[in-house]
């Protein structure tokens, strides 16, 4: 998965892909990060959505997941990117509502991935953004 240049430029807006199965999270997320971030949101409703879409080779600057989904879940995006888009593996953060079991749990706490507790605080986008880019 190729990466964009220019990620420590102060004012770059990064591509970023946004995965829950919520459709009023998506368009909350995007109206934040979008909207007034100035961010490039792709949306997947679902983690075999968002595998489609990294299958297109098209550049992801940052994965922020939803944990638990019904299709296809967090845990196995993250697998999956960690395999086939490894220069994402260090730019991906899961969203989590917080009740999973201790498998999952134990997963994410060796996986290295950053985690935001639901309902996120725009200044966790912040900071995240901000590490992301260098800012």
């Amino acid at each position: 998965m190729p990466m964009r240049e220019g990620l420590t430029t102060a004012g770059f807006a990064m591509r970023i892909l946004l995965i829950d199965d919520e459709p009023l999270l998506l368009k909350s997320f995007t109206r934040y990060l979008g909207g007034v971030c100035g961010h490039d949101v792709v949306c997947a409703q679902g983690g075999g959505e968002a595998l489609a879409e990294l299958e297109t080779g098209e550049a992801i600057d940052l994965v922020f997941c939803d944990l638990t989904m019904p299709d296809i879940d967090g845990v196995e995006v993250h697998r999956a990117i960690c395999e086939h888009h490894s220069a994402l593996r260090g730019r991906f953060v899961f969203l989590t509502g917080g009740v999973t079991d201790e498998a999952t749990e134990n997963y994410v706490q060796n996986s290295g991935a950053l985690v935001l507790s639901k309902p996120v605080r725009q200044i966790a986008f912040d900071k995240i953004l901000a590490d992301v880019s260098g800012a």
